[in-house]
């Protein structure tokens, strides 16, 4: 850890008891200047750790940590090129059991969340889009990484200094034996926290433990740290507890019956879920050919049925959530229909569903897309899925003529041709995941798809804000509002230059104009 601090990070350790605290599933993403780590939680716990820093890789934690030598890592590595993992092929030549790579999984994702909490971040960032990469069985709770970091902490002065106060004692909080229960803690550790019990102060219990002062003070603050103690004024001593109050004397009263469920949630509910399969005619109910008038009477009608002024008594977050969406797909229906223009593009699609469902069943699946791998790995995408020959040349023409289809409405062409380009193409490119995201996204029933394809344009460039920036713009189209929002704050978090508005699609309309020209000439 060369960038290590003499004090925590702040921030990172913030968002690990936040996701902790929320049982959250998700990706905690930290850039500094030397490095990009993730780690992936799951109902609050480390299952997952990735670093771009050589020493933080697995081989090399095995090797810090002596489960093998250099010379039997360097030999195992040779065997990866084959695509085999790591672990099996040192428990194959018999350098390690099998049992002991869980262990070395574990020790890599405390050291890479511990080197997090101990480095300046540039970028911070908790993502629910990028898949979560568990690579361990057993979770590793967020304790033992503060535990990690603070024995990993050049100099703990800094924390001496404010914690030997007279005035002030360390209490456990409400979830201290929760927490500390899951940590890997030391008998003598242990006793430590056994003194912490509201009257005595971080020098009494220094003086009272069996460990040093360096080693107390280090597990007190990664205790802190963690929020299992903290410290609270010294209280004067008081007086008797008052008497508990008896208990009511005669029977219990019955327990009330939950109350009917409200007949506009269950009605909505309804809505929402039919709205899933329905076309915009379906959705206004209406007939394929219905007039003008017939449109706007409709939307008029539905719209005063779903109006949110008559449910704001029902607080549930996924009512609201759903109630938004609904209102967004009647809108949508009634703005698209309304137009010949945009009813006419609409049109081609809607003739194209049977097709799209056929295709859809021979097309090599797009779950198995996978992030490039990063430098120094050997596994192609090409390799993983061998269905089609390669061209890498026909795939980018291909992808040329996409873009332009988008640009000129044809969306089922976009996404033909964007299929076509992926099946030929050697890798796995964001750009065409991206594309073929967007031109889904025209069609309400393709918009699972749609969303997948461009969660995985996100995944392949986690750090690409354009990519971010879509599926915001996705989710605020269907009406899931907070969803958007709070990718609009990641990409904030991501890249504070990042212009999201107006002034992005002017640069945007630039730059597709200049790619224009780009095709033009390559094609």
């Amino acid at each position: 850890m060369s960038d290590t601090l003499v004090r925590f990070n702040n921030r990172v350790a913030r968002a690990m008891r936040s996701t902790y605290e929320g049982e959250k599933d998700g990706a905690l993403i930290s850039v500094t200047a030397g490095a990009k780590r993730l780690v992936f939680f799951e109902k609050g716990y480390l299952v997952g750790a990735k670093s771009e820093l050589v020493q933080e890789r697995l081989g090399e934690v095995i090797v810090a940590e002596g489960g093998v030598t250099r010379a039997e890592l360097e030999e195992a590595t040779r065997f990866i090129r084959s695509g085999r993992k790591l672990g099996n092929i040192l428990v194959e030549l018999g350098y390690l059991k099998s049992g002991q790579i869980e262990t070395y999984v574990c020790r890599q994702i405390v050291r890479i969340a511990s080197a997090m909490l101990l480095s300046e971040s540039e970028r911070l960032a908790f993502s629910t889009v990028i898949p979560i990469e568990a690579l361990t069985l057993s979770p590793v709770s967020i304790g033992d990484v503060f535990l990690d970091a603070a024995f990993h902490l050049t100099d703990i002065a800094l924390y001496r200094e404010k914690w030997l106060l007279d005035d002030y004692v360390l209490a456990q909080t409400r979830d201290a034996l929760a927490l500390a229960g899951q940590m890997k803690l030391a008998t003598d550790d242990a006793l430590v926290l056994d003194l912490v019990d509201e009257r005595n102060t971080v020098g009494e219990i220094v003086a009272a433990s069996s460990l040093s002062e360096d080693r107390t003070l280090r597990l007190l603050l990664a205790l802190r740290q963690a929020g299992i103690v903290a410290l609270v004024p010294k209280q004067e001593e008081a007086g008797a507890p008052a008497d508990e109050s008896a208990p009511p004397e005669g029977p219990l009263a019955a327990p009330e019956p939950p109350p009917p469920p409200d007949p506009f949630e269950s009605e909505l509910i309804s809505a929402f879920n039919d709205m899933q399969c329905q076309n915009h005619w379906q959705v206004l109910g209406l007939e394929r050919n219905a007039t003008h008038q017939e449109i706007d009477r409709a939307y008029q009608d539905r719209s005063r049925g779903f109006d949110p002024a008559n449910c704001q008594h029902i607080l549930s977050g996924d009512f609201q959530e759903k109630l938004s969406s609904v209102c967004a797909r009647l809108k949508e229906a009634f703005v698209t229909l309304s137009s010949k223009t945009s009813t006419k593009v609409y049109d081609r699609m809607v003739d194209r569903e049977g097709q799209y469902e056929e295709k859809r069943e021979t097309w090599e699946t797009i779950k198995n897309a996978k992030a490039e791998p990063a430098s120094g790995a050997s596994a192609t995408a090409a390799e993983e899925s061998p269905g089609h020959p390669k061209n890498t040349e026909e795939a980018k023409v291909l992808f040329m003529q996409a873009k332009r289809a988008y640009k000129e409405q044809d969306f089922w062409r976009a996404i033909e041709l964007c299929r076509a380009s992926l099946e030929l193409s050697e890798g796995n490119d964001p750009e065409r995941f991206h594309l073929l995201g967007r031109a889904l996204s025209e069609n309400p029933r393709w918009r699972q798809d749609a969303e997948q394809n461009l969660k995985i344009a996100h995944k392949l460039k986690p750090w690409e804000p354009r990519y971010l920036v879509s599926l915001a713009n996705f989710y605020e189209k269907v009406g899931l509002q907070h969803r958007a929002q709070r990718l609009y704050e990641q990409v904030r978090v991501m890249d504070p230059d990042y212009v999201i508005g107006d002034d992005l699609e002017a640069k945007k309309a630039t730059r597709e104009a200049a790619e224009d020209v780009l095709d033009v000439e390559a094609v």
